[in-house]
């Protein structure tokens, strides 16, 4: 028990030490720069410059969407957020008070890819730990699904004995 905690606890420190932070300016009537390319997992760091209270807000034609909105003014000068993992590759936003004067933004998102699919139990070997998962979720959804078909199968059973052994 203690090895599978320090390894997921190595794989989160990995996984954190390649994010990165893109830094916004929220200017007076603009987002300086208005389109930014990021991974999920990276974080975006608005900064309050001057003018006018305004909210970094997820959303297009000035409505908000629900994925996240926060204050960014004098008194909250400061707002970051980590992109999530489930993000959309598209995330449009604005500051809500001044969208209709053309204050919106998008950050497109890029989501890795995993480098050892078949290793289901992230243990960075292929083995009969991950035969057991795929066996243990057969004719359900679940992480076994490494076809992404929606179904744990053959095809996932396949996948895992043709990658057995360590990843690279």
């Amino acid at each position: 028990m203690l090895n599978i905690k320090i390894t997921t606890t190595l794989l989160l420190l990995g996984s954190v030490a390649h994010a990165e932070t893109h830094y916004v300016a929220a200017n007076p009537m603009s987002f300086s720069p208005d389109v930014i390319y990021v991974n999920a997992g990276d974080t975006v760091h608005w900064d309050y410059i001057s003018g006018f209270n305004h909210t970094v807000s997820t959303g297009t034609n000035c409505l908000w969407d629900g994925l996240f909105h926060e204050s960014l003014a004098s008194f909250n000068p400061v707002v970051e957020w980590v992109i999530p993992m489930d993000a959309p590759s598209e995330i449009p936003y604005m500051c809500l008070p001044h969208c209709n004067t053309g204050m919106t933004a998008m950050i497109y998102v890029t989501h890795p890819e995993p480098t050892c699919p078949a290793d289901i139990t992230e243990d960075e070997i292929v083995n009969v730990s991950d035969l057991l998962m795929v066996i243990a979720q057969w004719g359900q959804s679940g992480d076994a699904d490494i076809s992404g078909d929606g179904i744990v199968n053959v095809s996932d059973l396949l996948e895992v004995v043709g990658s057995w052994g360590a990843c690279d």
